[in-house]
């Protein structure tokens, strides 16, 4: 199903970004900014950087470090898919490519579109193979599907063992597939879009628009053959195409977007995203925020969150998610503001979401710590890593849990540990203890930082630290007053 382009597509009609799931993984929508406003250097920066982010969410290390064989039809998405799969081989990032070349025996344009391809190969040192359909007629009923499973079929019979194989569907792609499906079919999964992961095949270009590849195209110079028979309206996916899209895309300029939207919800409510197979984040919920704990967080459950918490009505609220998911990748803890009076904050794999009103325990802590002397507190019980995990468990469940987080605890070893751990002076939602702390030459991390840290270094730390945890000293205030 690789799209061919007409070559007068050149710009991005969507200013959009979003995160999809659909299948059996997600796909992010690279942001489109005018073709003026990004130099070609730029923009094959971000497209790589953006491309190669969401591979690795679906494809491990090991995948991606074996062999690869590129499905090329000719055509534009295809020709691109093969360059850029041959530039992250250059770049070391993965291992070796090879090109396969499916020829149909349908029409005389075949054969050159293999030239095209070979010549292409030969010029960049990349495999190429040749295999060829016998039994197929162009004037065949359903002509279309029995090309693309004949197609298929051949591509993963010529696999090696573990090779993964790169197919060049992108988002415009999975929309017509979507708009086919809701109109000829009952089942619902098969209805969200064409699926990123179907075990070794996996397609990166879901994660880009068809105008996005086009202009790339441009900059690079790619080689790419326009097959005629993608322009014959007899073809449901042509009709859709050239006949539907244009009239949606004229009335509803940001449909991607939204199509993007609706998958990754429908796919999270299916279950049958990469985000439910791989477990989404753990929920403890409270009066007054919420605790998201584990290595994704999915947009939907944010979302819903975000509503059970806000004093508005429940409105989009879905690109400002984005942004603060953008944000935290980039090494961003917030606060973050959402309508309704919340706010989140992300710390070490724990996402907090709470009312704005929501007082923490800064004041109690600051009172009690600034009482006690570095002797005291040297004194308390040393922790291993279990009893560690033990306490944060406790926390968690604990009615009083949202007011401690993100769960500091104060390291009271030597300066090598505490730089092996990565320990911090300053908490934004701690400003009054991160003053004390500061004042009496204290540092400290969260649970799960500790914890994580502990894990990986575990030859280079001791097998007990002193630690106190502060919610530990919001209890004594407790207990004093």
């Amino acid at each position: 199903m690789n799209a061919v382009l007409s070559p007068t597509e050149l710009r991005c009609p969507e200013k959009s970004k979003a995160i999809v799931m659909f299948g059996s993984s997600f796909v992010n929508i690279i942001e489109c900014l005018p073709m003026k406003k990004l130099s070609p250097v730029a923009y094959k920066s971000l497209f790589f950087k953006h491309v190669w982010h969401f591979i690795s969410k679906v494809a491990s290390a090991h995948e991606l470090a074996g062999n690869h064989a590129v499905a090329v039809s000719g055509g534009l998405d295809s020709m691109m898919l093969l360059w850029f799969v041959n530039t992250l081989h250059r770049q070391g990032k993965i291992g070796p490519v090879r090109a396969i070349f499916i020829n149909h025996n349908t029409r005389e344009g075949q054969r050159k579109d293999g030239e095209l391809i070979q010549k292409f190969c030969r010029q960049e040192g990349i495999p190429f193979v040749e295999l060829k359909i016998e039994g197929l007629g162009p004037f065949e009923s359903n002509f279309e599907a029995k090309a693309r499973r004949m197609r298929r079929n051949l591509c993963v019979e010529a696999l090696k063992p573990h090779e993964l194989l790169w197919v060049g569907h992108h988002l415009d792609d999975s929309f017509e597939w979507n708009f086919m499906q809701k109109h000829r079919s009952m089942n619902p999964k098969s209805t969200i879009g064409i699926p990123v992961r179907n075990n070794e095949i996996i397609r990166p270009f879901l994660c880009v628009t068809r105008a996005q590849l086009k202009r790339l195209s441009v900059f690079e110079g790619i080689p790419y053959r326009d097959d005629p028979s993608n322009f014959e309206l007899k073809h449901d996916r042509n009709f859709v195409r050239h006949k539907i899209v244009p009239l949606i895309k004229s009335r509803y300029p940001k449909y991607l977007k939204f199509y993007a939207q609706f998958a990754n919800f429908s796919a999270m409510l299916l279950k049958v995203s990469l985000l439910s197979r791989s477990g989404t984040s753990k929920l403890f919920a409270f009066e007054s925020g919420a605790l998201l704990s584990g290595k994704i967080f999915s947009e939907f459950q944010i979302q819903e969150v975000i509503h059970a918490y806000s004093k508005a009505d429940r409105g989009a609220i879905v690109t400002p998610i984005q942004r603060m998911l953008r944000a935290i990748e980039n090494g961003k803890k917030g606060p973050f503001q959402f309508s309704g009076g919340v706010e989140a904050y992300f710390s070490s794999g724990l996402l907090m979401i709470y009312r704005k009103e929501l007082k923490n325990y800064d004041d109690s802590i600051s009172e009690v710590l600034k009482n006690l002397s570095k002797e005291t507190l040297m004194s308390i019980t040393s922790y291993d890593r279990l009893e560690l995990d033990r306490a944060w468990k406790n926390l968690l469940h604990s009615p009083d849990a949202l007011k401690n987080m993100p769960g500091l605890v104060l390291v009271l070893e030597s300066d090598s540990i505490c730089k092996t751990l990565n320990t911090s002076v300053y908490d934004p939602l701690f400003p009054k203890v991160s003053a004390i702390c500061k004042e009496k030459g204290l540092r400290f991390i969260t649970f799960r930082k500790c914890l994580d840290t502990w894990l990986q270094k575990k030859g280079k730390l001791p097998k007990t630290l002193r630690l106190v945890p502060l919610n530990n000293l919001s209890n004594l205030f407790s207990s004093q007053r």
